[in-house]
């Protein structure tokens, strides 16, 4: 073979192994695996952020859904501003009632109601009206009312509770929940929860990214 045969020949064969690399890059996307390649770890600070914006976002997304999803069950949700349940309520729990038939309730259950005398004679109760959370020390079913009493209170509520004042029966109570549940109960409140959990997921970005 001439000098000349012998050089188109290895031409030919460069050739074809540059043909047979480019079909076997088709044919997985062009993604050729890099050998030595290692996959890069999270600094200690990357780390931290990560696991920082991980926990805002994990307790703003428990909080909303404690807000929100009782709803769907027909549960309402009521914050306790005073103490007058307290140890067994604190001031600042949010407090989850359900509806109950008010002849079923017995000394000892607790329950959230409108007070009769912050009521209108035909029984509604106007806008701004705060609910009360105390516990049943008598029902009066011929007189359709119970007899309530704060657990820190010396004495009896004044003004018994009407069955129709009656909200429901609270049978949990999540403490200093009811903190944040007032303020999001705003637009505005509402508005700092989303840019809260917006700020927690920049966080958990900004430490994936900072690698060794």
């Amino acid at each position: 073979m001439s000098r000349v045969e012998r050089h188109a020949a290895e031409e030919a064969a460069i050739m074809a192994e540059k043909r047979r690399e480019a079909t076997e890059a088709d044919v997985t996307g062009g993604d050729m695996p890099k050998k030595g390649k290692r996959k890069r770890k999270l600094t200690p600070f990357g780390r931290f952020l990560d696991i920082l914006g991980t926990l805002i976002m994990v307790v703003a997304l428990l909080a909303c859904l404690g807000l929100t999803v009782p709803k769907f069950f027909g549960i309402q949700s009521y914050v306790v501003v005073s103490g007058s349940m307290e140890p067994a309520i604190p001031v600042g729990s949010l407090a989850y009632a359900k509806p109950v038939e008010p002849k079923t309730l017995q000394t000892g259950d607790v329950i959230v109601f409108y007070s009769t005398n912050a009521t209108s004679p035909d029984g509604t109760v106007p806008d701004g009206t705060s609910p009360i959370t105390h516990r049943v020390v008598e029902n009066h079913t011929e007189d359709g009312e119970v007899i309530t009493k704060g657990d820190a209170n010396n004495s009896s509520d004044i003004y018994p509770a009407a069955y129709r004042n009656i909200v429901g029966k609270v049978f949990a109570h999540v403490p200093k929940l009811g903190y944040l549940a007032a303020p999001l109960a705003s637009v505005q409140g509402k508005i700092a929860m989303v840019l809260i959990i917006l700020a927690g997921f920049l966080l958990t970005e900004a430490g994936n990214r900072i690698k060794r």
